[in-house]
Formats: structure tokens, C-alpha cells, sequence
């Protein structure tokens, strides 16, 4: 019995094991079956699966936008003459005041950034820094048959406060002017371009980073007065005043400056919103210079339904708080008022203080803005003719915190 028992057990197992691997094969037949029936698209509801808009995904590849926009991009170089402050011969010992006579009193030195062409009439805007003081500006850029052409510029205009500067090409070929964008629609996350010069020795070589938007509205110095857009694409010696663009190739900004610590690219680079530089392009193109209409006040931060609350016992009030009116200011002789808010300006809600700002800096002048006041419980127009003025902005410091009060063109 015990021989016929072991005769007949490895015929058992050998079947028992072609049983399940025949069941196991056929489960995976129906699985290959159920998988390649299902639809294309995995349902939102699945917590394993994440799904892909592929309207939204990033290209694989940037070369359309950079061809697009590169060949807006110019070199520029110039000539600077700088004073060399010398302390006066009485301030030295006797040994030293001969010796003061042969040290120059200036230097020549060279500067080197990009601009970005923004008309069909050759004007180039670039960083102030690049050109301030300069003697001999020249610009380099290639032609449509690709030959490299070198152009004398001549500077229309510059505004200290955003460090702008806008050039105008001087020859008979001309870069083509930018495609333009919108920095208002910009967020953080955005996948962003530079496009400049940043070496000496590759005048005629274009060079593009890639980064994206890491914050926006940074101020500089703690002034309010340009929300700057933050971002990680490397920007070096020679990409100030060059592009920053967007995924499609059009400029959301004007490269200005970099944090760093070490002296090179350390990825924290800021740029001049585009929405701002064509206010102060058109500016300069108009007038030479920078002439924003002037209001007068100066305000809070937009009030939050806790302000609101506070200072007015209900919730629902938005804009800003009128803190303070310049005596003899047209928001003044327009009859505003310290404790009025400002709702709306020429009909548009106010978003934030540096969006008030800009709408009063796009009117010269003389011309006239419709603000939307409340006032004791009302909502009032009042009609302001702009003047001509410089904005406030200070900062106020305490043992506990630091209170900014924002002054209002």
C-alpha cells in the first residue's frame, strides 16, 4: 500500500500544480482583457491616479518661444565716464599732496548689458545701470539675413524709481520689436525664460536660462513702489536689461538686479513686470520723461473684513483707507478726506495698493481720474484733476513690528 501511495503522488501534485498555473493564466487573460476594454481616461474619483490635462503639461521643448522672442534681444555696450572722488590735499600730510596731483580725478569704463526692442522704430528698453552715465552707447544684434550689425543708440529718457532706461537705435536695419505679454496674469509655478549678453567675450552669443516664477510683487529697498517677479532662472553679468519670457516667447519682464552672496548667479533674480515698463515706455516715448499723475494721499493696506469691522462696524467695506491728505494736493482741493476709502478708480476695483498706484501713474498730468469713495455710510464719485508730484513712501518701525504706510501718486 505504502509503495502504490508513493506511485501515484508525484501524478497527483503534477496535476494539482498544471491545475493552478492554468487558473492563474487564465485570470491574467481576463485581466489583459478587462484592461484593454476599459476606457481611456481613469475616473477623477481614483485616489491612485492622477489625471493629465494634455492642454496644461509642459512642452518638451522651449526653442519655439526662444525663437520667437530672441531675436527681439540686443547687446548692448557703452562707455562710462565715472568722477573719482579724491579727498582734498589740506585732509593729507604734506608727502601725500604731490602725490594726490597725479591720481586722475575720473576713469572710463566699460559696460556691458542687454536690451529688448519694444517698437518698430528701434526703441530698446534696458536697465538704467547699464547705460547711466554713458558717453558711447552701442547696440549689436543680427539681421534678418543673420549678418551681425553694430548701431549707435541714443538715450531718450530713464526712470530712477523701476531703473528703466529707453534707447533708440540709430541705422537703417532695425531688431523686430517683442511679442508682448501680460505680467497681471502671472503666477507662481509659471515656467519662465531669460534671454541676454552675459559675458564680454560672447558679445554677438545669445544665452537663455530656464526657471520658473518663485514669488511675485517683491519690493526693493522696502519701497512699494515696483512688484518685481522673482524668479530661479539664472541671470548673470550682462542679463541686466534683457527679457524675461514666457513659455510662448512673450516678454512678462525687463531682467533689473540678482541677490547674492557670492557675487554670481545664485538663482534669486528680479525682473520689472512688462504691465509697468510700457507705462514708462509710453511716458518716454511721449514726453522724454516720467511723468505720472500725482494725487495725494497716503493709505493703509486694502482694509480685511477685520479693518473693515473695526473701523467701520461691518464687514463689507473694500478698498483702501485714506490715512493721511497733502496739504494743497489735488486729492485735496478735490475735497477727499483723511478716514475716506478709496473703492475704485475711473470705475475699476481696487486690488491691491500697487495696482492703485499704476492706475494713477498711466494718466498725466492734468488729466482727470473718477475715484469711488464711502464716506459716513455713502459711496460717493469724486472727479480729481492729477498734478504733479513725488509720492510718499515711508516705513514706520515700532518695538513690536514694522507698520508700511503706502503714499498714492
Amino acid at each position: 500500500m505504502k509503495k502504490f501511495l508513493q506511485f501515484i503522488s508525484w501524478p497527483v501534485m503534477t496535476g494539482v500544480l498544471l491545475a493552478v498555473v492554468l487558473l492563474q493564466y487564465q485570470q491574467l487573460q481576463d485581466l489583459s482583457r478587462r484592461i484593454s476594454d476599459a476606457p481611456a481616461t481613469a475616473t477623477v474619483n481614483s485616489p491612485d491616479v492622477i489625471p493629465v490635462n494634455p492642454l496644461t503639461t509642459a512642452p518638451t521643448s522651449y526653442a519655439n518661444a526662444v525663437e520667437r522672442a530672441a531675436q527681439s534681444v540686443v547687446s548692448i555696450h557703452s562707455t562710462i565716464r565715472e568722477q573719482i572722488e579724491l579727498p582734498p590735499a589740506d585732509d593729507l600730510p604734506a608727502a601725500f599732496r604731490e602725490l594726490l596731483q597725479t591720481i586722475p580725478s575720473e576713469r572710463l569704463w566699460d559696460s556691458l548689458g542687454s536690451g529688448v526692442t519694444v517698437s518698430d522704430e528701434g526703441h530698446i528698453l534696458t536697465a538704467l545701470h547699464v547705460i547711466e552715465g554713458a558717453e558711447d552707447i552701442e547696440v549689436h544684434f543680427s539681421d534678418e539675413q543673420g549678418n551681425n550689425v553694430n548701431a549707435r543708440a541714443q538715450l531718450i529718457g530713464s526712470d530712477t524709481s523701476t531703473d528703466l532706461a529707453l534707447l533708440k537705435v540709430d541705422s537703417t536695419s532695425l531688431p523686430p520689436p517683442v511679442p508682448l505679454g501680460s505680467s497681471d496674469s502671472i503666477r507662481v509655478g509659471d515656467p519662465v525664460l531669460t534671454i541676454g549678453y552675459p559675458r564680454r567675450d560672447l558679445m554677438n552669443q545669445k544665452s537663455v536660462s530656464l526657471g520658473i516664477v518663485s514669488a511675485l510683487g517683491i519690493p526693493r529697498d522696502g519701497l512699494p513702489i515696483v512688484q518685481y517677479i522673482q524668479t530661479d532662472a539664472a541671470m548673470n553679468y550682462g542679463n541686466s536689461g534683457g527679457a524675461l519670457i514666457d513659455a510662448s516667447g512673450s516678454l512678462i519682464g525687463i531682467n533689473s538686479f540678482i541677490y547674492s552672496e557670492s557675487g554670481g548667479s545664485d538663482g534669486i533674480g528680479f525682473a520689472v513686470p512688462v504691465n509697468k515698463a510700457m507705462i514708462i515706455v509710453e511716458q518716454l516715448i511721449q514726453h522724454g520723461v516720467v511723468t505720472p499723475g500725482y494725487l495725494g494721499v497716503i493709505t493703509g493696506e486694502l482694509l480685511t473684513e477685520e479693518t473693515s469691522r473695526t473701523f467701520f462696524g461691518s464687514p463689507d467695506i473694500e478698498g483702501l483707507l485714506i490715512e493721511q491728505v497733502t496739504e494743497l494736493s489735488p486729492a485735496e482741493e478735490a475735497g477727499i478726506r483723511a478716514g475716506d476709502v478709496m473703492v475704485a478708480i475711473d470705475g475699476s476695483a481696487i486690488s491691491s495698493v500697487i495696482g492703485a498706484i499704476e492706475q494713477i501713474n498711466r494718466k498725466a498730468p492734468g488729466q482727470t481720474v473718477e475715484l469711488t469713495i464711502f464716506r459716513a455710510g455713502e459711496y460717493q464719485t469724486i472727479s480729481v484733476t492729477l498734478g504733479t508730484g513725488t509720492a510718499q513712501y515711508r516705513t514706520q518701525f515700532n518695538n513690536n513690528t514694522d507698520v508700511p504706510e503706502n503714499g498714492l501718486d
